[in-house]
């Protein structure tokens, strides 16, 4: 159920956002980006084939760490909460870990998945499983610490196409994903027997959401121009809907911030809102270009977004702290 009181009425205007830096070494498309927790590194894939891991707190950032698949591409990436560790999905139903504790990017385990690409990745809160999805349509929760094989310890059925996105609530117990069969579906994380526990209905493809800091609330999107704001704790799923987009939203997130959601449109389009009005605090504006992938810091302060001809863009898209 859905409430559609929810209008946005910008009272500021749109800003400019601030490019913090433009970083060059892909020489085809970003297609995915991740930052860690504490936003110090960057890391990037592109279809060239490489990774790159992208140094911002240096004095002078810049390439921290090159890695490379043999075969295939890379296609979604994700830290885990301690920032040592990389995985990256593929084209080709892998999932690549990388020890990014020192300098270099250095491969440790392979994870198996389903045919097809793995476009979406979640590491639960604690960092001891890794959630992956995409075009087999199933999801996949590996233990990445233990000896397994590189097999999946639980496979999770029910989406009818690709999966966009995945996100883990805070207290690990519960998984959510996005797919383009127009439903987000959150899923219990139980050892004894997981599964499905609802399907929140939307009128098109789900591309994004995530989970409020307290996990009371998942935000869903996608390609309308709407954002769904689901009461997790009513006996009976309601959404508040907000709306201020101009077309669909690539990605949302709810931040660390309290009170504070950040969306990225599909064209320059980033809205700062009020989860307690529903109402646009900020509007920013991103110069024209061909973006084929975004990242927000947990803060929701800088943006990243990866470009068609190789370049990584990270933008400020909050005022400055005084």
């Amino acid at each position: 159920m859905e409430s559609r009181n929810q209008t946005a009425c910008l009272a500021n205007p749109t800003t400019q956002a601030k490019l913090i830096y433009r970083l060059k070494g892909h020489t085809e498309a970003v297609v995915a980006l991740a930052f860690t927790a504490d936003r110090h590194r960057l890391a990037s894939v592109s279809l060239d084939g490489t990774g790159r891991i992208w140094d911002l707190a240096a004095s002078q950032p810049g390439e921290r760490a090159v890695f490379r698949k043999s075969g295939g591409s890379f296609r979604s990436l994700i830290f885990s909460p301690n920032g040592r560790v990389l995985a990256a999905g593929s084209s080709l139903s892998q999932v690549s870990l990388f020890d990014v504790s020192e300098k270099a990017a250095q491969e440790i385990r392979v994870l198996r998945g389903g045919p097809g690409a793995v476009d979406a990745l979640a590491f639960s809160p604690d960092g001891k499983l890794l959630a992956g999805g995409g075009e087999d349509l199933s999801l996949r929760v590996w233990e990445p610490g233990t000896d397994s094989g590189g097999e999946a310890r639980i496979l999770l059925q029910g989406h009818t196409q690709p999966i966009r996105a995945l996100t883990f609530a805070p207290d690990g117990l519960s998984l959510a994903s996005a797919a383009q069969d127009g439903t987000a579906r959150l899923w219990t994380m139980s050892r004894i027997r997981p599964g499905q526990r609802t399907a929140l209905s939307h009128g098109s493809g789900v591309e994004t959401l995530s989970y409020s800091p307290d996990g009371k609330s998942l935000a869903t999107a996608g390609s309308d121009n709407a954002i769904r704001v689901w009461d997790l704790m009513a006996s009976k799923s309601t959404a508040r809907t907000l709306v201020g987009h101009h077309g669909g939203i690539r990605l949302v997130m709810i931040a660390s911030e309290a009170g504070t959601a950040v969306s990225v449109g599909t064209g320059n389009q980033v809205i700062n809102w009020d989860l307690q009005t529903g109402m646009p605090r900020n509007e920013w504006s991103l110069p024209a270009a061909a973006a084929l992938s975004v990242a927000l810091t947990p803060d929701g302060r800088y943006l990243a977004r990866g470009l068609a001809d190789g370049t990584v863009e990270v933008y400020r898209i909050a005022e400055k702290r005084k």
